[in-house]
């Protein structure tokens, strides 16, 4: 197999691992390793009733989801039903299906909490393309299958991208009407286990009281109120909380903090859009329902803040959105258990809920992989040898063996040279006749002139034995330098300054071309069954 054939090989083994992770196990990464129920202990625990936390085992489970906001018309100002926008919402439903049905269901919750804000531009869609946005919304979460029906309950709470605040209400109350037609009040309250969910239309809490829409509100809330209260509460709000301006919002935040905003209309004076609940409002809220904790939306980011009531400390968590194109780089869900049992005379209300944050894969960092990926693979395949690599090893291989034969040689001439040097030979006639030579160092060097094998230049003489052995190495280095050229160029073609170089870059285009071919005839395919295997109805 060649060099460039090993490089497409292993290109396409990296594209179908990026692909399978980018589209299907990164979505099962929350369920299997960084999530879990707030309740179930990380140790095995040999009591049944309780965990090694020390929390009661017996919680119902409950997935909260905020924001999915599911892009329309309005989202990004481009014309209904172009191209364009098609393709942004394919790829943004389908996300957060993935998110729903791989993320989420997994866990097996048994009641599905949604915080508002369903569509993006609610109230300003007609009736039928708002139909079209509840399908949508119904496929992606799966709101129309029995397994939901049967088996999960599922509440929802009101956005002011689903119904607009109090002065849209009043102008526009078709906008309601079909939306309490399909999801139900406004404003309600609920049972799971032994924990009260008290959802309150957040959007008219500011508004005149004396309007029909805030009054219906207000009312709703003093019933409650003036209920005994036999349960811990949860309060549901899509609109977070007052909060004092560069409030921490801990260390799940992504994104910078978000201070207090409010429009008015200019006509009634009612509020047309604001960041939190005014201070007002918010401490009659707390007040008067006295919960255990306050979960919202609405911001798209992950907020944890602390709230001073007259039953003491309330803690409200605002969630981001689940989308990956409303802003936030991290979409996230929650976790929360509600208690089953009632509490024991030792047990906080605090105990009473308990919740967890799950961050789902980051989408658009998926997305930018794909694109290096596609950039390094277009880069490898244009820029590999010929050969691949083994002929740069073979080159560096053959270089250090010049190195080695040259290193040998000095050192032979050098030993040669250190026992002839400033020396000479003496005859010496023994006693019996024999003669002898006897070797004897000279004080200074002795320049000889009758060396026939010797060729001197100035003061240097190479020795023939030193010739002989450098012209070796010489004719050594050149036969490696032939030999690599020969593996390179095995066919004996003309010299490569004849080639023409618009010819070798067209065979390297040509080349490309082929093996990206090769590479999407493998993963194409493969990635259209994983989209469509995810879209189709389960």
């Amino acid at each position: 197999m060649k060099g460039h054939e090993k490089l497409t090989l292993l290109l396409c083994l990296i594209w179908t691992a990026t692909i399978l992770y980018g589209e299907m196990f990164s979505f099962y990464m929350p369920f299997l390793f960084s999530c879990s129920w707030p309740h179930i202990s990380s140790s095995s625990s040999s009591n049944p009733t309780m965990n090694g936390k020390g929390y009661a085992a017996d919680y119902v489970k409950v997935a909260v989801i905020a924001d999915p906001q599911i892009m329309d018309k309005t989202s990004l100002r481009l014309p209904s039903k172009s191209l364009a926008l098609e393709f942004v919402q394919f790829y943004t439903d389908l996300f957060m299906r993935r998110a729903f049905f791989s993320s989420i269901l997994p866990f097996k919750p048994e009641v599905i909490l949604f915080l508002g804000d369903y569509f993006d531009g609610g109230p300003y869609l007609s009736d039928d393309e708002w139909q079209e946005s509840l399908s949508r919304l119904k496929h992606m979460f799966g709101l129309n299958t029995e397994e939901i029906h049967s088996t999960v309950k599922v509440y929802h709470l009101p956005g002011n991208h689903d119904i607009g605040y109090a002065t849209l209400q009043s102008h526009k109350p078709e906008v309601v009407r079909r939306y309490e037609k399909e999801f139900g009040s406004r404003n309600y309250r609920f049972m799971v286990g032994k924990v009260e969910f008290v959802a309150v239309d957040a959007q008219t809490a500011d508004a005149n009281q004396e309007g029909s829409v805030a009054s219906a509100t207000w009312d709703f809330v003093s019933n409650v109120s003036s209920d005994r209260q036999l349960h811990p509460r949860v309060l549901l709000s899509h609109i977070p909380l007052y909060r004092r301006d560069w409030t921490d919002c801990g260390p799940h935040r992504g994104s910078p903090i978000i201070n207090q905003r409010i429009r008015h209309n200019i006509y009634d004076k009612e509020v047309s859009y604001q960041n939190y609940i005014t201070e007002e409002s918010s401490n009659q809220l707390l007040n008067l329902i006295r919960p255990v904790i306050v979960l919202s939306g609405h911001d798209h980011d992950q907020c944890t803040v602390a709230h001073e009531s007259k039953g003491g400390p309330v803690t409200e968590h605002t969630l981001g959105t689940i989308s990956w194109q409303q802003g936030n780089l991290y979409p996230s869900f929650m976790l929360l258990s509600a208690r089953n049992s009632p509490l024991s005379d030792t047990s906080l209300p605090e105990e009473a809920v308990l919740t967890r944050l799950c961050f789902l894969p980051m989408q658009t960092h998926i997305y930018i992989w794909y694109i290096v990926l596609f950039v390094l693979t277009i880069l490898s395949l244009l820029l590999w040898p010929t050969s691949g690599l083994s002929f740069c090893y073979h080159r560096f291989d053959d270089m250090v063996e010049c190195v080695r034969k040259l290193i040998n040689v000095y050192r032979d001439e050098t030993k040669e040279k250190n026992e002839d040097e400033n020396c000479e030979y003496e005859m010496i006639w023994g006693a019996d006749g024999s003669m002898h030579l006897v070797k004897k160092v000279l004080t200074q060097p002795v320049t000889r002139t009758n060396d026939i094998g010797a060729v001197e230049r100035g003061n240097a003489v190479m020795r023939a034995t030193a010739k002989k052995s450098v012209n070796q190495l010489t004719e050594v280095c050149l036969s490696m330098e032939t030999n690599a050229d020969s593996e390179v160029d095995p066919k004996k073609l003309p010299p490569r300054a004849s080639k023409s170089k618009a010819k070798v870059v067209i065979k390297r285009f040509v080349r490309t071309f082929r093996m990206l071919i090769l590479i999407a005839a493998v993963n194409v395919p493969l990635y259209m069954m994983l989209l469509f295997k995810d879209w189709i109805d389960k």
